[in-house]
């Protein structure tokens, strides 16, 4: 994951991979800011995150500050989840002074109390504000996955350093020391109760005032919280710049009278000792709510969606699919093109081939194919099929051993008779059938058949007449 948080005066950056439960961070930077313009944030958010970056460790998720974010805690009578949203929806122009259209929101349900009424946490954020992260990213052609508040980071990395115990669930109080501000909140298990944005950052603590202004905030918010909740601390963490947190330990100590533990993120996340500047970074900036995100970088809880920015996201991967796809289609439709193409000049090549293997048999063979061709002539000349041999010939073939033929004629009107004798009719009869089902002959008519006698013996006289056709 590659997780950035841009305030006024820094941008902050750190990328890494979760391995099982261990949260692997590879590398982090912090770059201060001039002047906050557009033109500077993109040159230096290209200059800490490349194409090469980005495909190794993504998805990219935004942490937002808590000064540039509005959470407030409300109660409304309300149980179910539509009828909930609904009035929360209703109720968002309230607690800011923008419009429905200007603003971003989520919100998280705290709990549903037994008389019908729900506790819920809104968070709510400039459209602006937020059109503004994106627009940076979008123009080195990043696109965020996930958007989410620096107080659920927060929430996340001291869950992490302070797992609770089976069952346990102790009201606990975090201070966060940033550059510019201070967050602190109040949380119970996997709940944050109160969030308070405190404009004093690590530098001016140092100052007599300004640490008296911040322990002055600090009662203020807490006094706040119980006056809603009859509940007392068990224990304050405190993390954030380096040194700062022990700078103020006694100081918060002598205020709630409770145990306060300093968390230094280098014992929570092993890994970033092995980051050359990690001591620089720390002493100039507070990275805890990155680290929280980066353990859980696309919850769901405390992000804010924005819709444009989504749907502009979903246009250009379409736009990449549709390219793709048209790409890869006349890839195809040339390939077959290709395949279409060589198959008909493999074709056109056998053909060639076939033809000079003509040429060559007939080079070969050119005197027997002229014996061929004069024996062929010769043939045309014969007319053999008007020859009285020929049809001789073929009625040998036809007739049968008991059949006599004594005298044949043959006529110029291509008629072809026979006069003969047969000792039984049917032979006769069958020898005409023969003689019809020969394709040499047409018409076959059996003019007459008669009884004679020879040497003590009878026969059948006929006379047969065949149409040549």
């Amino acid at each position: 994951m590659i997780i950035f948080e841009i305030d006024n005066n820094y941008v902050k950056a750190l990328w890494g991979k979760r391995i099982l439960k261990d949260l692997q961070i590879n590398g982090a930077v912090c770059r201060p800011l001039k002047s906050g313009s557009q033109e500077e944030l993109v040159k230096v958010v290209s200059s800490i995150i490349d194409a090469r970056t980005f495909k190794k460790y993504k998805p990219l998720v935004l942490c937002i500050p808590r000064n540039q974010a509005i959470l407030r805690n409300l109660q409304f009578p309300a149980k179910d989840d539509r009828e909930l949203d609904s009035i929360v929806n209703l109720h968002l122009t309230q607690e800011v002074p923008y419009s429905r259209e200007e603003i971003v929101h989520n919100y998280a349900v705290l709990e549903k109390t037994s008389v019908g009424f729900s506790n819920v946490l809104l968070s709510i954020m400039h459209r602006r504000a937020l059109i503004k992260h994106f627009s940076v990213f979008e123009k080195l052609n990043l696109y965020p996955e996930n958007v989410l508040l620096s107080t659920f980071g927060l929430l996340r990395f001291f869950r992490s350093a302070k797992p609770a115990k089976d069952g346990e669930a102790q009201l606990k109080a975090c201070v966060d020391i940033g550059a510019e501000f201070t967050d602190f909140f109040i949380f119970k298990g996997d709940h944050i109760l109160s969030s308070k944005n405190i404009a004093v950052g690590g530098s001016q603590l140092k100052e007599e005032d300004k640490l008296h202004k911040f322990t002055g905030e600090l009662r203020q918010a807490m006094v706040v919280f119980q006056a809603r909740r009859q509940e007392n601390l068990s224990g304050i963490y405190i993390s954030g710049i380096k040194d700062c947190g022990r700078q103020l330990e006694k100081s918060i100590n002598s205020i709630f009278q409770v145990p306060v533990e300093v968390i230094d993120p280098v014992r929570v996340v092993s890994s970033l000792k092995q980051i050359r500047n990690i001591n620089d970074i720390l002493s100039r900036v507070s990275i805890s709510a990155c680290l929280g995100i980066a353990a859980d970088p696309l919850s769901d809880r405390f992000n804010f969606a924005l819709p444009e920015a989504k749907l502009r996201k979903n246009v250009r991967a379409m736009t990449k699919n549709l390219f793709m796809t048209g790409g890869i289609t006349i890839y195809l439709i040339v390939l077959l093109l290709l395949g279409f193409m060589g198959k008909l000049y493999g074709q056109q090549a056998y053909l060639d081939r076939l033809m000079s293997e003509i040429r060559r048999i007939e080079h070969v063979n050119r005197a027997p194919m002229r014996l061929l061709q004069k024996i062929k002539a010769l043939r045309g000349f014969m007319k053999y099929r008007d020859s009285f041999l020929y049809y001789y010939y073929e009625l040998a073939k036809i007739a049968p051993e008991n059949i006599t033929i004594e005298r044949l004629g043959f006529s110029r009107n291509k008629e072809f008779s026979m006069i003969g004798e047969g000792a039984d009719m049917g032979e006769i009869f069958k020898f005409v059938r023969g003689l019809s089902n020969a394709k040499i002959f047409g018409k076959v008519e059996l003019r007459y058949s008669r009884k004679t006698a020879k040497r003590g013996k009878d026969f059948n006289e006929f006379n047969i007449m065949c149409h040549i056709k």
